[in-house]
């Protein structure tokens, strides 16, 4: 999905650039020499038009390579060093750290933030930015007799 998006900002920066260049004019369309020459104010225009085709190329190329945050879902527990996430996609608990006051134990929730390097512990943190959806209580396993 994050291909097709900057692959699809690409062609369109590539279109703007194509449309906004100019060809050289033929012999028959060729201006009057008199008429060749910029005049500061046309230069002016000019020099602000390249500027702002560069500024909108580079927010194109900012935003389509930009470094996104992780997301996790999964159910929220009390742990031992307190609120933890077992993550439903990779099967792991991590330490909530950061925004977590939203968050409720025992809820099904998704955040945002960043995993955290931590080589002290033995469950890895995770850094919450905010509180991305709750999706209601954790539904419970059956107990095996």
């Amino acid at each position: 999905m994050k291909a097709g998006i900057r692959g699809i900002i690409a062609k369109v920066a590539i279109c703007a650039l194509i449309a906004t260049t100019s060809t050289r004019p033929t012999l028959a369309t060729r201006p009057h020499p008199e008429n060749s020459i910029p005049t500061k104010s046309q230069a002016d225009w000019i020099a602000a038009a390249v500027v702002a085709i560069g500024a909108a190329a580079g927010l194109a190329i900012y935003f389509a390579v930009r470094p996104h945050h992780q997301s996790l879902t999964g159910c929220a527990v009390s742990g031992v060093t307190g609120l933890e996430l077992q993550s439903q996609g990779d099967q792991r608990t991590y330490a909530l750290i950061g925004e977590v006051a939203a968050i409720k134990p025992g809820e099904r929730v998704r955040v945002s933030g960043k995993k955290q390097k931590n080589s002290t512990s033995t469950t890895q943190q995770f850094f919450v930015e905010r509180l991305a959806k709750d999706y209601g209580s954790c539904s419970s396993a059956p107990a095996a007799p």
